[in-house]
């Protein structure tokens, strides 16, 4: 293990190329793997961290003169310390361009110590580690904004222009909604790699450990109007698991225009309000999100999916009044995989939650073939933060799902679907638009569409009612002379 350490560190030449970066991650692969054969061990809390609750954690803040690279290029790291939530500390490194010699460069180990931290009103800690770090950009302007963080177990959360932050992504996810305790890898050690002048990128490798897994990953992140995050993750396993989430993403919807109904001046409160999804054979697929009475989890069975993700459709300010929390400025997140991720399936957990700070939505892709001990596994993908989701999904696309009863009939519900998109504006008066409604597990009682008053969007009337106890599961998409035009409309409904 020594010996895989020390050539991690080392580098020919005074600044990371192609080849090198090539050269590091191979070896940061060969570390992981090399760790699935040893067993897991658990990190200690740093002291005191646990004295640091909420509100004092919330009041830290990061020295200006601490601030790594401040005096030179595009990227700045300020870093978070151990505390609240996140008592164990990680390591990190610095690549720098430049090593300490013609002849050599290292990565550097960063020592954490209390007195880069303002700690407010709180006592400052005898002793401080890192839990995690930010990186800042002029992304709005000449001011350095943040436009990723890296924080808590293997949570990363990315962010654009004008966005705020909302849903996060994570490495890793084994066993979610599993009769089996779920298991939370860790982002163990990471590699900053600092930036050349001109770069419009940032490099970020780690190696992730839990029970079940090591991981070797890299990260470039890329700031933007949509700010993306290229991930190459390698992944050995220690045991086999019945539950390997690839690509994760989690996000938080506590009521939305079909409810469920709160005494709270807020019409909406969610980060995200559905799931959507682009599949190996090209159909766009909306479910809108929902905080359910109890666990439920859906499946979208796939092919070599073309992406996925958690979108935040609704961006008008009024449908939330949150001067505050601002959730019409919350990033969709979508996930683009690179190469075939071959059989699977896309699957979406949704908890109930009496709480607007509690993440209830959990995402993410599931091979068809289970995952035994000692497998080694490759996925390549990117992750987009994005707020344009109309120039994303140029098909009309489902904006708002409303429900409510059907009068007369105490067991049927109504929902009505509204679309969207340059599409129908185009379309000329005279040309009719029809839909295509299936139900499986229930009855169609109603399917009709009309044109929302000064608005060329449409509404889709569907009438349903469930056979029993099973629950219906609706698809709906609108068709213009017997071909489909919008994207697929899925939802389930529970009687």
């Amino acid at each position: 293990m020594v010996r895989l350490v020390a050539l991690l560190v080392v580098f020919l030449g005074t600044s990371l190329s192609t080849a090198q970066a090539s050269e590091f991650f191979d070896k940061l692969i060969d570390r992981a793997r090399h760790s699935a054969t040893q067993a897991y061990t658990k990190e200690a809390p740093v002291p005191d961290t646990a004295k640091l609750g909420y509100d004092a954690y919330r009041g830290i803040g990061f020295r200006p003169e601490s601030i790594l690279w401040r005096d030179s290029g595009r990227f700045h790291v300020e870093f978070f310390p151990t505390g609240f939530l996140y008592q164990t500390s990680v390591k990190i490194y610095v690549i720098g361009r430049n090593g300490p010699s013609a002849t050599a460069s290292a990565a550097t180990a960063l020592s954490p110590s209390p007195e880069m931290f303002d700690f407010g009103t709180a006592k400052p800690p005898a002793k401080v580690g890192f839990a995690g770090f930010k990186i800042t950009n002029p992304l709005n302007g000449q001011k350095f904004d943040e436009i990723a963080s890296f924080l808590g177990a293997s949570y990363f959360r990315p962010i654009g222009e004008g966005q705020a932050y909302g849903a996060s992504a994570r490495g890793l996810a084994i066993d979610t909604a599993q009769p089996r305790s779920e298991e939370f890898p860790e982002f163990r050690e990471f590699w900053l790699v600092e930036p050349a002048p001109g770069d419009t990128s940032m490099i970020i490798y780690a190696l992730l450990e839990s029970p079940g897994a090591s991981g070797a990953y890299a990260f470039t992140v890329t700031p933007g109007a949509r700010t993306t995050v290229d991930v190459d993750a390698r992944l050995f396993m220690r045991h086999g698991v019945s539950m390997l989430g690839i690509a994760p993403l989690t996000s938080m919807f506590l009521s939305g225009k079909s409810g469920p109904w709160r005494d709270d001046f807020r019409p909406e409160v969610h980060d995200s309000d559905g799931l959507a999804l682009l599949t190996g054979e090209g159909e766009r697929i909306w479910r809108p999100l929902r905080n359910p009475g109890s666990l439920q989890v859906s499946s979208f069975v796939d092919n070599n999916p073309r992406g996925f993700g958690l979108q935040q459709r609704e961006r008008r300010f009024d449908r939330y009044q949150d001067g505050v929390a601002k959730y019409e400025t919350r990033p969709s997140l979508w996930v683009e995989p690179k190469g075939d991720w071959g059989e699977g399936e896309v699957r979406l957990v949704e908890i109930p939650t009496p709480s607007e700070y509690h993440d209830n939505i959990v995402t993410f892709w599931v091979s068809r073939w289970p995952v035994e001990k000692g497998a080694a596994l490759e996925y390549r993908y990117r992750l987009s933060a994005l707020s344009d989701e109309a120039a994303f999904f140029p098909e009309p696309r489902v904006v708002a799902t409303r429900q409510a009863p059907v009068d007369g009939n105490t067991k049927a519900r109504r929902l009505v679907v509204e679309f969207e998109g340059d599409t129908l504006a185009q379309l000329p008066e005279q040309r009719l638009v029809e839909s295509n409604v299936e139900v499986s597990g229930g009855k169609l009682l109603r399917a009709e569409i009309d044109r929302t008053p000064d608005s060329t969007n449409r509404r889709l009337f569907i009438d349903v009612e469930p056979e029993s106890r099973r629950a219906a599961e609706i698809r709906a998409y609108l068709t213009v002379d017997g071909k489909r035009l919008s994207e697929i409309f899925s939802i389930q409904l529970r009687p």
